[in-house]
């Protein structure tokens, strides 16, 4: 009889666990807007000691572009027996919550650590054996000793388990934990808790999904695929801030197409889209990593570029003059046009807003213009 109060005591607590658990990630996910943080809040709930207490965790999404195809997203954890000890030791003496754990953790994330850079090079289908794309396929929770592990050992197949991310239009990726530096396998009431987990994250993950694709088509000028006027000037006031604090110089191109209404009345309205859509790729061809590209509006565009000085802005903008007049686009019907474009150039000053950047960029490209087209001028 006393074996089996203990056994019932145990029950109670490991439900009471879990009511508690549930309640706090599903309160860290009705804050996470953005599909980075969801993720996050669920990885924190299944490794926490205060969490489910599994030593790692992962989580994959299906892809956008196709749902047979798995992605790693996201990963917390040691990568070995040293930061293992390490990690340990600073959950042990603190008393954080799940809370401020998942806070602290988001704001120090660092996707370059080793088991995330493993993860997010994931590309998996699934149609394989493999303990993610059973999870993903059949739609259960799936222990590791039931399947493979096709990548090259990240997975634990003795202590793995995942679970099926489920949202209102289907699966939309796994979550996937294991024990191995403990070795230790989850029990049948921890294996249930991380499926209910996994339910409340796939609605999660598949809202914050629908709020990022929406955000983005708010921001996004339809035919170009680029930022509208409204998402520059959003950007610029954060990079004026930025450049201000940092003391960095901040640079604004304004480009303008020459001659595009002509390209309209000789050819059409869907040429003329193809050239802007066309224009528009071969500036993201030739801006690096934090330069951005935006359609100002009508035929003309803007670059902005963080860190750039006035003299490297001013080389930028004739790289891109000379790659809109060198190469010709194709437009409808598979026309071969040639163009050229005119570009103006400023820098942040001091005491400059925002508002006076643009304003500056655009006399400058208003001199350019007037001057001749096909040429960048330089705010003085």
């Amino acid at each position: 009889m006393s074996s089996r109060l203990e056994q019932l005591e145990r029950e109670n607590e490991a439900l009471r666990h879990a009511v508690l658990l549930l309640h706090e990630v599903s309160n860290l996910l009705h804050g996470s807007l953005e599909v980075e943080a969801a993720c996050y809040a669920v990885l924190t709930g299944v490794t926490a000691g205060v969490g489910l207490g599994f030593n790692r965790a992962m989580l994959f999404q299906t892809s956008r572009a196709d749902a047979t195809l798995l992605e790693g997203t996201m990963a917390v954890g040691p990568a070995d027996e040293d930061e293992k000890d390490r990690v340990w030791k600073q959950i042990e003496a603190g008393q954080d919550d799940l809370r401020t754990l998942y806070q602290a953790g988001l704001a120090a994330r660092d996707a370059h650590a080793p088991i995330d850079r493993q993860v997010r090079a994931v590309r998996l289908r699934s149609d394989g054996g493999s303990l993610l794309a059973r999870a993903m396929r059949e739609g259960r929770l799936v222990h590791g000793a039931e399947s493979e592990d096709p990548l090259g050992g990240l997975l634990d197949l003795h202590t793995g388990v995942a679970a099926p991310l489920k949202g209102a239009e289907g699966v939309v990726g796994v979550l996937y934990a294991d024990n191995r530096f403990t070795g230790l396998r989850c029990s049948a009431e921890v294996a249930q808790v991380f499926g209910l987990v996994a339910d409340h994250a796939g609605r999660a993950v598949e809202n914050a999904r629908r709020f990022e694709r929406e955000a983005r088509a708010a921001r996004t000028d339809a035919l170009t695929g680029l930022g509208h006027h409204g998402a520059l000037m959003e950007r610029l006031a954060v990079a004026v801030g930025d450049a201000r604090a940092s003391g960095r110089p901040l640079s604004l191109v304004m480009i303008d197409l020459d001659n595009f209404k002509g390209v309209n009345d000789r050819l059409g309205h869907l040429a003329g889209d193809a050239l802007l859509a066309g224009l528009a790729e071969r500036l993201r061809a030739h801006l690096r990593a934090g330069e951005l590209a935006f359609r100002y509006g009508g035929e003309e565009f803007s670059l902005v570029l963080p860190g750039v000085d006035a003299a490297a802005a001013n080389a930028i903008a004739e790289r891109v003059r000379q790659a809109v007049a060198d190469e010709p686009f194709t437009v409808a019907d598979g026309q071969s046009l040639r163009v050229t474009c005119s570009l103006g150039v400023v820098r942040l000053a001091p005491q400059m807003s925002v508002l006076a950047l643009v304003d500056a960029a655009d006399q400058a490209l208003l001199v350019a213009k007037r001057t001749g087209k096909n040429r960048v001028v330089q705010a003085g």
